[in-house]
């Protein structure tokens, strides 16, 4: 589950994977590298469906992967900033 801690660490390094095992490798065991790579993903995704036109099935599969892996605060979060 993606907290807002997982969040907050992402967004630390401005989603730089790298820079965070150089800088931070400790962080590791609070943030996965697949949960810092669903986090690339689901932005990528936000910002498609929010930028233009989508079909309803790209949207309706976002909303599902949202719910499944985020927090509501996170979800919020991800959705605001796109």
């Amino acid at each position: 589950m993606l907290t807002r801690d997982k969040l907050d660490l992402y967004r630390r390094f401005n989603g730089d994977l790298d820079d965070r095992t150089r800088r931070a490798p400790d962080t590791r065991v609070l943030i996965s590298d697949e949960e810092w790579a669903a986090l690339d993903e689901l932005r990528m995704q936000i910002r498609i469906a929010l930028g233009g036109p989508c079909s309803a099935t790209f949207r309706t599969a976002l909303d599902a992967r949202l719910a499944a892996c985020c927090t509501p605060e996170v979800r919020a979060a991800l959705l605001g900033e796109a």
